[in-house]
């Protein structure tokens, strides 16, 4: 059997010492041809100069910059296009955060494996870990337009994520899902451009959701690779560099983003959506104002 090779494309931001110690874990991985290649997303901290002063002699890892910080899909999209410019098509790309940890030294010669024995398959994911625990956000349906009402109108958040999560068959190898989480998924560079990449509307969030909507409307599927795992801890990057407000502003403009130009939600809901979601903003602001005085 031919070794797959395999690009694991990794975005930096603000987090340079983060990037290489998961580039040297990367290269723990066995039975692949692996390729690295580093993205920073224009850090403000000398990320750049650092990753090329400590990884710059090595001969599987390429550092590249940004032209500017136009958040994931940008800096991913930066990524996939340099990339497509120098690879076939049938090269297998795994889009990766850098604050993950993989204990399986075969990990991705394994998806690999699996991807190869799925149907009509666009993606495909290990089963994403929290707390040494199964996520229950390692894959989700395509939330619908009461759900992006509903959990942020204070109504049972809990109950709403409960009805997009999937319930987990321990025993089955693979699942197809409609989203996957954007921390570590695996497909081939000819299928991110087929679904024309992602959507650089978007700065930060919601970007899984819609690129789960264009895989199936190209009538695609992604997998989740049940026998898999990696582990992931929610990123303190977010939070060291975006205040609360500027993450509940992304959040929003990535759901219209989604309704207007993906789901074709209907006008009436969509400027519901537009209005209900300024207002909320303002309120934030207003409390905010009204703390600080105090």
């Amino acid at each position: 059997m031919e070794t797959p090779q395999i690009v694991v494309l990794i975005l930096n931001y603000n987090s340079w010492e983060t990037t290489v110690a998961y580039v040297r874990q990367l290269k723990l991985q066995q039975g692949i041809q692996l390729y690295i290649l580093v993205v920073d997303n224009c850090s403000t901290d000398n990320s750049y100069n650092a990753l090329v002063q400590h990884l710059q002699n090595d001969e599987q890892v390429e550092i590249i910059q940004s032209a500017y910080n136009g958040g994931y899909a940008y800096g991913n999209n930066f990524g996939l296009k340099y990339l497509q410019e120098k690879l076939p098509d049938n090269t297998f790309i795994v889009i990766s955060n850098n604050d993950i940890s993989i204990d399986n030294p075969k990990l991705l010669q394994q998806l690999v494996n699996y991807y190869n024995q799925c149907n009509d398959i666009a993606f495909i994911s290990p089963l994403m870990h929290m707390d040494g625990q199964p996520a229950p956000n390692a894959a989700w349906k395509i939330p619908g337009f009461s759900y992006d009402i509903g959990t942020v109108a204070g109504f049972n958040r809990a109950k709403a994520n409960q009805a997009v999560y999937y319930d987990l068959p321990a025993q089955q190898k693979t699942m197809a899902v409609e989203c996957l989480t954007g921390s570590l998924f695996m497909g081939k560079l000819e299928t991110f451009r087929q679904l024309n990449y992602f959507d650089e509307r978007t700065f930060l969030y919601e970007e899984e959701r819609i690129l789960g909507l264009k895989v199936k409307k190209a009538g695609l599927k992604n997998y989740l690779a049940l026998q898999l795992k990696f582990s992931h801890e929610h990123s303190a990057v977010i939070s060291k560099e975006m205040n609360h407000l500027a993450q509940l502003q992304h959040l929003f403009n990535s759901r219209i983003v989604f309704h207007q130009y993906h789901a074709k939600t209907n006008s009436i809901l969509l400027t519901f959506l537009k209005i209900f979601y300024a207002l909320y903003i303002f309120a934030k602001k207003v409390q905010l104002s009204c703390k600080k005085r105090k």
